[in-house]
């Protein structure tokens, strides 16, 4: 058979499984199977049915015929309203969307402590987070977002007594910020970092330790921040009180998102450098001093900070 009926073949089982037309890498790829009969059309076949993409597609159709949906996860198991966002859900079930995250949760949270949430969107780790932990703070400034984690949460009973809200924004002072985004309130990608638009809002803002004034937060062990580049600001605000408790950190860095972000990348460095250890998001160890690798000025990357041997 010749490359371009090979090429035809593939074609065919992208439209009929997953509903588009073929990636370049993804049909070079499996041509070259068939090419090299590493696999035939019935193996071709087998391999769509059994992606990750393929799975997706079928829950996400599943979810938007029935709203309310179990998400079960890791043994744990809650419930969410898949209206606004079923193809997300059924990427967090089949397993593709950061099981990473789900893996650091379970090692670090316990029952004998609680954790903020910093940028809890619309509440997957919050769910599932405050089932490990004694008591989940959920911080979402986001409102379309922060309705819908209410919404969520609300689905669940049995999780509700632990789990608080807080629809401000953390930043370095207390007050009124500006959230903006580039695409649609709640879609995860809003900032404080974005210059001032017709598309930005007006939020109260606090700041980490006065969040922790108000909630009377006594037992905390773990932060979450996941804030589309607001860590550059809040970080350095928070050194001391860092440097008193030493909760572990999960911190996504967004450097793209701001200018002269290795001038902002090592105020980072100044703080983490005060823990004894640092992971990247698959729980590898690495030096302080990889935060200051040039290459990471390009790109969004996870860091672990704790004073914990994992």
């Amino acid at each position: 058979m010749n490359e371009n009926s090979l090429k035809e073949i593939v074609r065919k089982c992208y439209l009929k499984y997953l509903n588009r037309e073929p990636d370049s890498a993804g049909l070079e790829h499996y041509v070259y199977l068939m090419k090299t009969k590493q696999i035939d059309e019935k193996i071709l076949q087998n391999m769509f049915v059994n992606s990750p993409e393929y799975k997706i597609n079928q829950l996400t159709f599943s979810y938007k015929q029935i709203p309310k949906i179990k998400i079960e996860k890791n043994g744990k198991t809650f419930f969410v309203n898949s209206s606004n966002n079923a193809s997300f859900w059924a990427s967090m079930q089949v397993g593709v969307w950061e099981p990473e995250t789900f893996k650091i949760f379970d090692i670090f949270l316990d029952k004998n402590h609680s954790y903020i949430d910093l940028g809890a969107w619309i509440g997957p780790t919050v769910l599932y987070g405050c089932q490990n932990a004694k008591f989940c703070y959920a911080i979402e400034p986001d409102p379309v977002a922060f309705k819908q984690l209410k919404n969520n949460v609300d689905l669940n009973p049995n999780l509700i007594s632990r789990i608080s809200f807080s629809n401000s924004c953390v930043m370095d002072s207390s007050g009124i910020t500006y959230l903006t985004t580039k695409g649609e309130f709640g879609d995860s990608c809003s900032s404080t970092t974005f210059k001032k638009s017709s598309k930005s809002i007006k939020v109260p803002s606090t700041t980490l330790q006065q969040f922790f004034l108000d909630n009377r937060i006594a037992d905390c062990n773990f932060i979450k921040i996941d804030i589309e580049g607001g860590e550059f600001t809040v970080l350095p605000t928070m050194q001391e009180f860092l440097e008193k408790e030493k909760p572990t950190i999960h911190l996504s860095l967004h450097p793209p998102l701001i200018k002269n972000s290795y001038d902002s990348l090592k105020k980072i460095y100044k703080i983490i450098s005060k823990y004894n250890f640092v992971y990247d998001n698959k729980l590898k160890a690495l030096e302080k001093e990889f935060i200051l690798r040039a290459d990471n000025n390009d790109k969004f990357f996870d860091v672990i900070v704790t004073d914990e041997i994992i």
